[in-house]
């Protein structure tokens, strides 16, 4: 077996949910090399003990005192080969191709989906089409690009009266950051001057879908693709599972496994899997829906999924009883015996 990489940091705005995985993933398994890639791009190789000292990594930046020993991933090539890496990377950069295009294109064994599946995963509006061509049911859209955004008050307001309540979120970014639920003319005209100040680019309206908020994680294994037990998202009133609910639990209450019957179990898993294999992921993805009285509508699926303490994945690896390092491991040989062209 390769010695094995955790690669953690970068410049998205889930940094922080990055660090977080990188601690949990630090203290489950004993990997070769650690290194943290600076939000301005350049590459530093820390210690173990570094990484777990670090304190409240939700909501500060972890910083190394070790001098960068190269100014870019681009430059850190040689330093990779004949080592697999783990990728405990979110959002853009991470999840968005970028690394697992460089990786490829170098012969570097890695972690999670390929960059054809993570980039067309990202994109929300895409993935919603690819899904929908297997029956997979998703909520009515209306995409809010550079065209369009220069009216978007108009815009929204006109896919508020045509639907009612609605979300909007950026087309390519994670941890509910950049969402807003418009629910009445207040939170219409709040989320308008939010997403003119904003600079995520593109939007997705999408039509609110009343229901229960699931999630569900999918693994790789010698017998096929194993859906894990749903976890659920109880919102108390008032809030929404934003940032702060979704990290530091404000307002918000998570059910690992989620109390269901046995039907509604068996279709939010098989909802997984299909998403999964359509968008072509690899090793492991986490897919969000909404359990509708009719069955689960498609929100979005994550191919590299936080992997903190408190996350999901780690939740329902409990409730399946995977052991952490057992699913860490499983990862990496994958990476292994891939091919990357």
């Amino acid at each position: 077996m390769k010695k094995s990489l955790l690669l953690f940091g970068g410049s998205s705005e889930e940094r922080l949910v990055s660090v977080a995985s990188a601690q949990n993933l630090a203290v489950r398994y004993e990997f070769s090399e650690i290194y943290f890639i600076h939000p301005e791009g350049s590459l530093s190789s820390i210690s173990k003990d570094e990484l777990l000292n670090h304190k409240d990594a939700f909501q500060v930046q972890f910083r190394t005192q070790q001098k960068p020993f190269s100014q870019s991933l681009n430059e850190a090539i040689s330093f990779l080969k004949d080592k697999t890496v783990f990728l405990a990377l979110h959002g853009t950069q991470g999840e968005d191709g970028t690394i697992q295009s460089l990786f490829e294109s170098a012969s570097i064994a890695f972690t999670g989906s390929n960059s054809t599946s993570s980039r067309l995963a990202f994109e929300k509006d895409k993935a919603k089409k690819v899904v929908s061509k297997v029956d997979i049911a998703v909520a009515a859209e209306m995409v809010l690009n550079q065209e369009n955004l220069k009216n978007a008050a108009s815009t929204i307001q006109a896919f508020y009266k045509q639907h009612g309540k609605m979300v909007v979120k950026p087309i390519a970014n994670g941890s509910s950051i950049g969402l807003h639920i418009i629910a009445d003319e207040k939170s219409l005209n709040e989320a308008t001057q939010a997403i003119g100040s904003e600079k995520y680019g593109s939007y997705l309206l999408e039509k609110f879908i009343e229901g229960r908020e699931l999630t569900i994680g999918v693994l790789e294994t010698d017998q096929g693709l194993k859906a894990l037990p749903p976890s659920e998202v109880v919102l108390n009133a008032g809030h929404s599972f934003d940032y702060q609910g979704k990290y530091l639990g404000r307002g918000t209450t998570e059910i690992t496994p989620a109390i269901l019957s046995a039907s509604e179990t068996e279709k939010a898993q098989h909802l997984a899997i299909q998403a999964h294999k359509a968008l072509g992921c690899f090793g492991y993805s986490r897919t969000d829906v909404i359990l509708t009285s009719t069955g689960p509508v498609f929100l979005e699926t994550n191919t590299l999924p936080g992997l903190s303490k408190a996350s999901f994945i780690p939740q329902q690896l409990t409730a399946a009883n995977i052991e952490f390092k057992l699913f860490i491991e499983r990862q990496l040989e994958l990476a292994e015996t891939r091919k990357l062209t």
